[in-house]
């Protein structure tokens, strides 16, 4: 037999471009990205300089770096001081009554959105369910202190003709109320934009697992729990992860302008009690050294976060 001669070809060298010849290709997407690298700079990892304050006993005319340093002072401070105690159990508190009813109460709804088949009256319903997002949060003060007014409030209306109750309450006035009553307007000001996400990965599911499971006689909520809830369990470790890193921060918007002297105890949570202290009080040292505590606890939240969910689940956003 013949041997038949097998044609080798080496591999092509493919000749890199110069520098400025890709840069001038890629020019459009370098400015966009240099764009928001300048944007994280200047507003992000400049003002980071600041976080010298918080070991000094800053005042305006000494300026930043001309302010006597008194080292560990206002962290010692911060384990003294009542109301910061009493902001770390608001804020905890209050962040994981909303996790815990937030992230049922969005995933529920995005399922049953999904399974409208009336395309019509699908919109509807999330245009309705988006138009709470895009109402501040001080317009949405208004509408819920309205709504909630003890003497013609509709709440309390509807409440004491349906006879759950005989007198009306004061939802804004009370402590024992004040964590539920803004939970739920939270998760209604957030519900249907919430669902976007979802809905996104929803939309990328290969409809022949839809099909398959008919045709083996899974129903809706077969289906739902079968194929839809395990291809959202990567998306929902996701956003748990981002939200556990964002409880230090929870809350400053519904304390800013639904906090009162009647519901203060339950109302001031660490953002908002910043605050209180930076700028209305000029404690800009011990506000500070708040806040570099608080950065230093939520990365670390985010980041235990992320470990716990990639060893139990396998997924995680690193």
């Amino acid at each position: 037999m013949r041997k038949k001669e097998l044609n080798i070809r080496a591999p092509r060298t493919v000749e890199k471009k110069p520098f400025w010849v890709r840069f001038k290709k890629e020019a459009v997407f370098h400015i966009m990205i240099w764009f928001g690298v300048a944007f994280l700079i200047v507003f992000a990892y400049i003002p980071m300089s600041g976080i010298i304050i918080a070991f000094k006993d800053y005042n305006f005319r000494s300026g930043i770096f001309g302010s006597p340093w008194v080292g560990l002072k206002h962290f010692r401070q911060l384990f003294q001081d009542f109301f910061m105690g009493n902001a770390v159990i608001n804020t905890v508190g209050i962040s994981v009554l909303s996790i815990g009813l937030s992230y049922p109460c969005t995933i529920i709804f995005t399922l049953l959105l999904n399974e409208l088949r009336n395309v019509k009256f699908k919109r509807v319903i999330q245009t309705v369910s988006y138009l709470p997002h895009f109402i501040s949060w001080a317009i949405m003060a208004v509408i819920l202190n309205s709504m909630l007014s003890p003497s013609e409030g509709i709440i309390n209306i509807v409440l004491q003709n349906l006879g759950f109750i005989d007198k009306p309450i004061a939802f804004l006035g009370r402590e024992d109320l004040y964590w539920i009553t803004v939970v739920v307007a939270s998760i209604w000001k957030s519900l249907g934009w919430n669902t976007i996400v979802y809905l996104a990965v929803i939309s990328g599911i290969d409809e022949s697992l839809y099909e398959a499971a008919k045709i083996d006689g899974a129903g809706r909520f077969a289906r739902m729990r079968y194929i839809t809830l395990p291809a959202l369990s990567g998306i929902i470790a996701i956003m748990l992860i981002l939200s556990v890193g964002g409880i230090a921060g929870t809350g400053f918007d519904t304390s800013f302008y639904l906090s009162n002297d009647l519901n203060y105890n339950r109302s001031n949570t660490l953002s908002y009690y910043v605050y209180t202290i930076g700028l209305r009080r000029a404690n800009f040292s011990y506000s500070t050294a708040i806040s570099f505590l608080l950065s230093v606890v939520s990365a670390t939240l985010m980041l235990t976060a992320n470990t716990i969910s990639n060893k139990l689940t396998g997924k995680g956003l690193f």
